[in-house]
C-alpha cells in the first residue's frame, strides 16, 4: 500500500490510525520539498538559502495544503515552525531544513538537500544525480528512547533506507551526512 492509498484510506476509515504519519508534516519532507528539489536543484537550494526563502516555503507550503485538503486531512504545523540551516558537508553546499519534531514514525527530524556539484564552476552540468536527498526520520516510537532512521529519496521517488540513524541533533545529523557523502 503507497501513501497516498494510506491517506485515502484514513479518509474513509474511523478506526484509530493515531500511529500513521501527519499529512502536511509527511507530504512537506518526503514528497513536495523532494519534487521541487529534483525537478530545480539549484533553484530550490539558492531559493532555500536566501534571505527571502518564506516566501519559496510558502509556495511550496501551498502545494502541501491542497495535497492534505485532497485527501480529507488537515494541517496541524506552522510553516514557521520550519528552519532552515546553510551549510557545508565536506567540500559541498547543503540546505538542511529542519522540521518540528515528528511524533510518528516516517515524519522527519531534518532533510538534507546536498549538490555534489561546485555551483560556482558554471562549466559543470547540474543534473538530479548531483543532488543528494537524505532525511533523518523517526523509527518506531520507542517510549523511553529515540530511534531513528537516516533515508534516502532518488530523483524517480524511490526511497532507500540507509541504517540507523544518530540521534536526532543537528550536529550529529551533520556528521551522518558527511559520513555518507566523503
Amino acid at each position: 500500500m503507497g501513501l497516498f492509498d494510506l491517506f485515502s484510506r484514513r479518509a474513509n476509515d474511523s478506526s484509530d490510525l493515531s500511529s500513521e504519519p501527519r499529512c502536511d508534516h509527511y507530504f512537506f519532507a518526503h514528497v513536495v520539498l523532494r519534487k521541487a528539489v529534483f525537478t530545480n536543484p539549484v533553484h530550490c537550494v539558492t531559493s532555500l538559502a536566501s534571505s527571502d526563502c518564506r516566501q519559496y516555503l510558502s509556495e511550496l507550503w501551498d502545494e502541501v495544503i491542497a495535497e492534505c485538503e485532497r485527501h480529507r486531512q488537515g494541517a496541524s504545523l506552522r510553516l514557521d515552525d520550519i528552519l532552515i540551516h546553510k551549510l557545508r558537508v565536506g567540500a559541498f553546499p547543503c540546505t538542511l531544513v529542519e522540521m518540528p519534531s515528528p511524533q510518528y514514525s516516517t515524519e522527519a527530524f531534518f532533510v538534507a538537500i546536498i549538490l555534489t556539484v561546485d555551483i560556482t564552476d558554471q562549466s559543470q552540468a547540474m543534473s538530479v544525480d548531483s543532488v543528494r536527498f537524505l532525511t533523518l526520520e523517526n523509527g518506531e516510537p520507542h517510549e523511553e528512547e529515540v530511534h531513528t532512521v537516516l533515508g534516502e529519496w532518488s530523483s524517480d521517488g524511490k526511497h532507500t533506507t540507509l541504517g540507523v540513524g544518530p540521534y536526532p541533533e543537528l550536529s550529529e545529523f551533520v556528521t551522518s551526512i558527511t559520513g555518507l557523502i566523503e
